[in-house]
């Protein structure tokens, strides 16, 4: 009674979701990665990284142009030198207001300035490819979670089909207990079965549910089950070799382009901390005036123009160390780019490897699925007719819901292994990271670059 109240129970939760299934949020794969994109809050946090790294190129280039300068300050006065002032004059000077405008111009900065603006574009370049590299990472995320739920989605109906057949079974062997035909331990072995049928379909129904909460916040929003997921998995044939795979990541991989990037900004970080040996040059002009009120000259009124150089002689090897303390970042650069490089490769292998696999694993599970249903079907009529035992049906049960799950477990797979290769091939999503790079070396901004790159689909 306790299962057959159950199976009513799940059978009345699944015909209310199929009631209020037209008020769903329906989507399908490029509906979750367009809301993705547009949502995710880890594209946000990079896409502010990119804007940090903007104005911190803007500050260095502000800082190769003019600056002017007032400083200003009110004392009380006193002494012989004011006390002579005072019989000699009309005024009182008991107070001293100074004010004092200075106007200044690098002229020269051994490097600094030159090479501060150059690290600091590189380090731009570098957010723009890892807000690509972001983005992608976010569309396989989504794309693996979106899969997940129609994998957890096909395996309910599995599950549900397995409820189905097993109460059948039930039926029929109690029908044959009552007539004497079988022994009681047919019911109960039966009914065990069909337990742990029930509890499995209720397993893959909270991992369906945890699935689709996942892609939820994936592609930002709300948690709930007001979303419908369209279309079926499904099996197209990759052609490309694995040869060729990895060519095409080594030029579009942005993590690749990122590291050499941050490698050019170590060197160009080593000759900023140089230039610390050179002289810096300013040109210079300033206003001087003091008086007994706030703006007043009476006191004194004086200006300069000319050249201001200072130069570090001798800091006791502090610059040496320095560089010596970037060298070394630089040479762990380095070797994180050919690291970077030799990840690429590996991911790419991998994830071709898996695909393969799974392409092989779709081709036997669908030939099994069809052995082990027609198995089934032999059991059960051997079964009827007094020939065949309920063990037998039993297994040939288990094996033909088995192969159903391997089924679309290889179907999950085959779609995964693709996003991820796609993935670790660096296909563009935003933009095109060789164009981008080539802008770079042809010596274009990063804001023209980021212009001259960015896909079709998305300008």
């Amino acid at each position: 009674m306790k299962l057959k109240f159950l199976l009513a129970l799940l059978s009345a939760m699944f015909a209310a979701t199929q009631f209020v299934s037209a008020e769903l949020i329906e989507l399908n794969l490029d509906d979750c990665i367009d809301l993705a994109l547009k949502n995710n809050r880890t594209i946000e946090q990079s896409a502010e990284l990119r804007e940090n790294a903007k104005w911190v190129l803007k500050r260095y280039r502000r800082a190769t142009g003019p600056s002017l300068t007032w400083t200003s300050a009110v004392n009380k006065i006193g002494g012989k030198d004011y006390e002579t002032r005072r019989a000699n004059s009309d005024s009182n000077y008991k107070h001293a207001f100074d004010n004092t405008l200075r106007f200044s111009y690098p002229l020269y900065s051994g490097g600094k300035n030159e090479n501060n603006i150059a690290s600091a574009e590189l380090n731009l370049n570098s957010a723009d490819l890892n807000l690509e590299n972001t983005k992608q990472q976010v569309v396989l995320d989504t794309t693996s979670a979106y899969y997940d739920v129609l994998r957890n989605k096909n395996l309910i109906t599995v599950k549900e089909n397995t409820v189905n057949l097993l109460q059948k079974h039930l039926d029929q062997v109690t029908s044959k207990f009552q007539i004497g035909v079988v022994p009681g331990s047919d019911i109960l072995s039966s009914k065990v079965q069909l337990a742990n049928a029930v509890q499995s379909l209720v397993t893959t129904q909270n991992d369906y549910d945890n699935a689709l909460a996942t892609l939820s916040n994936l592609i930002g929003l709300p948690i709930s089950d007001d979303l419908l997921i369209k279309n079926t998995m499904s099996y197209q044939k990759f052609a490309v070799n694995l040869q060729d795979c990895t060519d095409y990541a080594f030029k579009y991989r942005p993590d690749g382009i990122s590291a050499l990037y941050a490698v050019k900004k170590a060197e160009k970080d080593i000759a900023v901390v140089k230039s610390n040996r050179l002289p810096q040059v300013n040109a210079q002009v300033s206003r001087t005036f003091n008086g007994e009120k706030v703006f007043d000259n009476d006191h004194n009124d004086n200006w300069t123009a000319g050249l201001s150089i200072s130069w570090n002689v001798f800091d006791n090897n502090v610059t040496s160390a320095q560089v010596q303390e970037n060298e070394a970042t630089l040479r762990r650069l380095q070797s994180v780019y050919e690291q970077t490089r030799e990840k690429i490769e590996l991911d790419v292998r991998k994830a071709y490897n898996n695909l393969i696999a799974s392409e092989k694993n779709i081709l036997t599970t669908q030939t099994a699925v069809k052995q082990a249903e027609e198995e089934y079907r032999i059991a059960q009529v051997k079964y009827d007719e007094g020939v065949g035992t309920n063990l037998e049906v039993m297994d040939a049960q288990e094996k033909f819901t088995e192969a159903q799950t391997n089924y679309f477990t290889a179907l999950y797979n085959y779609n995964v292994s693709k996003a991820q290769l796609d993935k670790a091939m660096g296909v563009p999503i935003y933009i095109d990271v060789v164009l981008y790079d080539e802008s770079v070396q042809n010596g274009k901004s990063a804001d023209l670059a980021l212009k001259n790159s960015i896909l079709d689909d998305r300008k």
